[in-house]
Parts: structure tokens; C-alpha cells; sequence
């Protein structure tokens, strides 16, 4: 049990800090362990909040933090997580999406964002790889994976996919591959003052809790009926949080179709700012914002980076209250089980997309094969891999080299 509550400013300045520094899979070590090392939450509490955030649509390690926040202070414990949290990355973004949309039109630097996309595919085949053998494990989550594949290749709307990997895991309940997911545990999650909330569900905490989801939702609605590119990019932004499960990388190929569709990005655009978030520590989903500075510049990255995280955060607060009812329901795991084996697929459909470009330059495929080696074999950290990748192709073009 919590041994010590911070305030809200510590929460803030604590997660901004993981936030300025974390980059890759050191996110989630340092998500998982400092609240640990502070006295705030035992490893056990923390694995089992874990487990709750793969329960329901969102980026599973912002969630994290909203649901770390949430024990400590309540509402403003969340906001003041995730603020500090998604403010380094978001501005970060944003300073990069102004300069790519600036001065990108330059050939030097379109030979340059070529190399971009061959690192940013040679990561992604290696993530697409792990994603596999975590989550297409067993005939369900194989076939599951597969038919995400073709609807991603045949260029279908994915959220039919993400529905039938969810019917799927639902009614045959695939339980094993629920990456993460904590088992019950005899502990119930505290409320607002620390304390254990007990064997039922709080209605009035309940009420509390549901209030920044009903804001979420009437904000969303009043973009969805507004007119715009503001609007839109904002309402869409909100869905895509609202319906998608798992990591920024399980939801990139929603984000993905929904930026072409739209017609905010080119897809070397859209690779463009894959690589973007890539490189930027925090949460690898704030490449959101470059998709809303696209859409309708500095205002629509504000809210694009803000909205694609708002619908879950807000259900993380509600989660956290009805957590001991909800990890009774052993169809959950199943569904979400299938939900992450169509994000398998639809992420090896969206990598195939992104590599497009690169196949007809032999230097390119160069590089982002030397980059799925240096992540899957040499274990680099992917700022590593980007840095040392875009600096030898920027001494490959100064040689003379071709892209």
C-alpha cells in the first residue's frame, strides 16, 4: 500500500522529468520504478495498475501515469501527471513540425528525411517482430493477426479489424497473451484519502472520477459539430484515443490511415514524423501533434497532441474506481488479447506501406537494414540508432551519395 503521497507538484516535476529524459523501452522502466523508489506505490500496485490500463482503448503508458497520479491525489494527481509527462514531447514536436514544414521543401533536406525513413522502418520491423511473438502466439491470435494484415494491405477502414480481433479474443478468450496484465491481487485500489476503497464500488468517488470524462466527451462533440481543420483534427484525434488499444506503436497505423485519408499528410510526410517521435523522449504517440500541425498549424498541434490522450486518461480515472468489479470479468482479457494480436497485423501492413519509398534506393534499404540490426542484435537504444543513422547519411549525401 502507498506509503507516502506526493503533492501534485511533485507529480508534476517527477513525470516531466521521465518525460525530458526517457527515451524507448527506459519510459516504461522509469514509469514502473520511480514511484517505487519514492515510497509512493509498491511494485505490486504499480504491476497491477499495469494490467488495468491494457483493459480499455488508449497509450497503455500514459495511462500508467494518469492511473499513478490518480492514487495519489485524485483528479488533479492525474492531470498534474500526465501534464508533466506529455509537455516535454508535445513541445519538442511541434518546434520539429514547424521546421519540417518550413524548410522540408529543400532538397537537402528531402534527401535527408530519406534516411529518416529508412531508419524509422528498420526500428518499426523490429518492433512489428516483438509485437509477433508476443501477441500472434497460438492459431486465434495468428489468424487474428493475419486478417488484420489484409485489411491494412487492402487499404480498409482498421477499425474493423480492431472489432473483430475483439469479438474474437472475447468469445474464444485467448487469455495467455495479455501482455503485462497483472493477476487479481487481494488489494483494492485506494481512494481519494489514501485508504483502502473496500469490496465494492464507491458510487460518489465513481462520480467524481466520471466528471473529466463527461468534459472529454462534450468537448469532443462540440468538435465533431463544429467546422474546420481545427475541428476535425481535434474530433479525429479524440476518436482515434477513444477506440485504439495498446502502446503509441500499436496505434500509429490508425493514426496513420486517418492522416492520409484526410488528406493532413503525404505518406513520406507521415513517415517524417513516425521518425519525429521517435527520436523526441516521452511518449512515442505525441507524433499526433505533427499530424495536428499539418492539419491546422500551431493550434491544431496543441489540440491534436492534447486530444489523442484526453479519452483515455479520463477512463483511466473511472477504471481505477471500478478496477475491483472490472478484473473479475474474464472475457475482458480475452478481447483485449485479440484486439493486440490485429494490432500485430496492422502494424506489419503499415510497415510494408512506410518501406515503399525506401525499396527503390539501395543505400536507403542499407541503412534501415543496419538499423533493425542495431536495435534486434546490438540492443541500441533508438536514439542511438537515429543519431548515428541520419549522421552517417548525412556524410553518405555530402560524398555524393544518391537518394
Amino acid at each position: 500500500m502507498a506509503g507516502r503521497r506526493p503533492g501534485t507538484g511533485e507529480l508534476f516535476v517527477t513525470f516531466l522529468v521521465i518525460g525530458v529524459s526517457a527515451f524507448g523501452i527506459a519510459i516504461m522502466q522509469a514509469i514502473r520504478s520511480v514511484p517505487v523508489k519514492r515510497g509512493w506505490l509498491s511494485q505490486e500496485e504499480i504491476d497491477e495498475g499495469f494490467g488495468l490500463v491494457q483493459l480499455y482503448p488508449g497509450a497503455m503508458l500514459m495511462d500508467l501515469v494518469a492511473y499513478i497520479g490518480y492514487r495519489m491525489r485524485r483528479i488533479r494527481g492525474a492531470l498534474a501527471a500526465v501534464a508533466g509527462f506529455a509537455a516535454p514531447s508535445l513541445v519538442l514536436l511541434l518546434v520539429l513540425s514547424w521546421a519540417y514544414f518550413t524548410y522540408g521543401a529543400h532538397p537537402e533536406v528531402r534527401h535527408l528525411v530519406v534516411g529518416l525513413d529508412a531508419l524509422v522502418v528498420g526500428v518499426l520491423v523490429n518492433v512489428t517482430a516483438d509485437f509477433g511473438a508476443q501477441h500472434a502466439r497460438g492459431a486465434v491470435p495468428a489468424l487474428v493477426a493475419l486478417g488484420a494484415f489484409a485489411v491494412g494491405v487492402a487499404g480498409q477502414n482498421v477499425l474493423w479489424a480492431v472489432l473483430g480481433g475483439f469479438l474474437a479474443g472475447a468469445l474464444v478468450r485467448p487469455e495467455s497473451g495479455v501482455a503485462g496484465a497483472a493477476p487479481a491481487a487481494a488489494g483494492q485500489p485506494p481512494g481519494g484519502d489514501g485508504r483502502p476503497a473496500g469490496p465494492g464500488v464507491s458510487w460518489r468517488r465513481l462520480a467524481w472520477a466520471a466528471l473529466p470524462g463527461i468534459v472529454v466527451a462534450g468537448g469532443a462533440t462540440a468538435a465533431v459539430l463544429a467546422a474546420g481543420g481545427l475541428a476535425a483534427v481535434t474530433a479525429d484525434m479524440a476518436k482515434i484515443g477513444a477506440v485504439a488499444f495498446g502502446n503509441g506503436t500499436a496505434i500509429m497505423p490508425v493514426l496513420q490511415q486517418d492522416a492520409l485519408a484526410h488528406h493532413w499528410l503525404t505518406l513520406p510526410q507521415f513517415t517524417a514524423g513516425v521518425g519525429f517521435g521517435q527520436v523526441t523522449p516521452g511518449p512515442f504517440l505525441s507524433t499526433a501533434a505533427f499530424v495536428g500541425y499539418a492539419a491546422a498549424g500551431w493550434p491544431g498541434g496543441v489540440a491534436a497532441g492534447l486530444a489523442i490522450y484526453a479519452p483515455s486518461v479520463a477512463m483511466t480515472m473511472v477504471a481505477a474506481e471500478i478496477y475491483p468489479w472490472l478484473r473479475r470479468l474474464r472475457f475482458v482479457r480475452g478481447a483485449i488479447t485479440g484486439v493486440m494480436a490485429a494490432f500485430t497485423g496492422l502494424l506489419a501492413s503499415m510497415v510494408l506501406v512506410l518501406a515503399q519509398p525506401v525499396l527503390p534506393v539501395p543505400a536507403a534499404l542499407g541503412l534501415g537494414a543496419a538499423a533493425f540490426v542495431a536495435v534486434r542484435v546490438l540492443k541500441w537504444n533508438t536514439l542511438l540508432v537515429f543519431a548515428s543513422g541520419l549522421a552517417i547519411w548525412a556524410v553518405y549525401l555530402a560524398a555524393g551519395g544518391t537518394a
